[in-house]
């Protein structure tokens, strides 16, 4: 019987075929050993399910695989996520987890020990860690961004400074961040960072612990200089809705979270989440701290709050 904390990884697959099996290994390879795996497919065309039967029937380890039912529903992201963690049993912690990842060995190992050092564990309490990118051959792109060693609420205004595959939380973050509120549209990692930076604790890991594959459709100039990355944000932040879509969800969060933010955070949020007027442009434009981690993300929010964009 394990005395060990328990950890569940939520992995959702969609036409994952040509990847998973590999991270499958990865996680079955985690040397931390109280682990479960849910898995739920959100209606996959390709061989994924099949895939991870196979897995389920040939598993020797001690972790525990499940595949959930989807009930023939596709939710897409983030939808899928957050039926794993409504369906799964509880647990210590849990690990979101993408298709098409590798791990490296000791990344949850890390990431309990991380956790259960924690001064106020009955809090929300969001670990993550580095990682690499790399394409889909083999090629080497670059390492995550260095993050802070302390996150708060205006680190994750207009910047998510870790993605979900890297992110592991307490039972307390999944009660009172994900079950007992409704996330709605809002991607899971964004979600779990805010609730955490507002009430709880974000730990902080430079480790580098994931490889994050970019595949050859999807590497974008975020995967080069910060000159081709400003000109990726000001034509899709300026040209898109992607940034006014960002303020009714910060719009959204707050209202959810009304009754629990404190007033300093409830003054960030309502500068950030109010109707634009010349002042407020101003404020934003001026704001003292800085709001993404890469120069070129930098500029281009601050363009975006001198034109009125948000």
């Amino acid at each position: 019987m394990h005395t060990t904390p328990s950890v569940h990884i939520l992995l959702a697959t969609y036409n994952g075929g040509k990847y998973i099996r590999e991270q499958l290994d990865s996680l079955l390879a985690q040397t931390y050993p109280n682990i479960s795996i849910y898995i739920r497919d959100d209606g996959s065309t390709d061989d994924t399910v099949s895939i991870i039967q196979d897995y389920i029937a040939g598993n020797t380890s001690s972790k525990k695989i499940v595949l959930l039912e989807n009930g023939g529903v596709n939710l897409g992201c983030p939808a899928s996520f957050y039926q794993i963690l409504k369906e799964c049993p509880p647990a210590d912690y849990y690990a979101f987890c993408d298709q098409d990842d590798i791990w490296y060995p000791d990344k949850i190992k890390r990431a309990v020990k991380k956790l259960a050092s924690v001064p106020q564990p009955e809090r929300p309490c969001v670990y993550f860690c580095g990682y690499e990118y790399y394409t889909d051959t083999g090629e080497f792109l670059r390492h995550s961004p260095p993050q802070k060693a302390s996150v708060s609420l205006t680190d994750v205004l207009y910047y998510t400074p870790a993605s979900g595959f890297v992110i592991v939380f307490n039972e307390t973050a999944r009660q009172e961040l994900i079950l007992q509120v409704d996330p709605g549209r809002e991607l899971h990692d964004r979600w779990l960072l805010r609730g955490a930076a507002c009430f709880g604790t974000i730990i902080s890991d430079p480790r580098r612990l994931a490889t994050h594959i970019r595949h050859s459709d999807a590497v974008t100039a975020e995967d080069s200089s910060d000159s081709n990355l400003l000109c990726s944000f000001l034509k899709n932040e300026i040209g898109g809705t992607a940034m006014t879509d960002s303020k009714e969800d910060l719009a959204y969060f707050q209202n959810v979270f009304r009754h629990k933010l404190s007033a300093s955070q409830q003054k960030t949020l309502s500068l950030f989440t109010a109707k634009n007027s010349f002042l407020r442009q101003i404020q934003k434009l001026f704001y003292p701290r800085r709001l993404r981690a890469r120069l070129a993300g930098e500029l281009a929010i601050r363009i975006l709050f001198l034109i009125g964009k948000i």
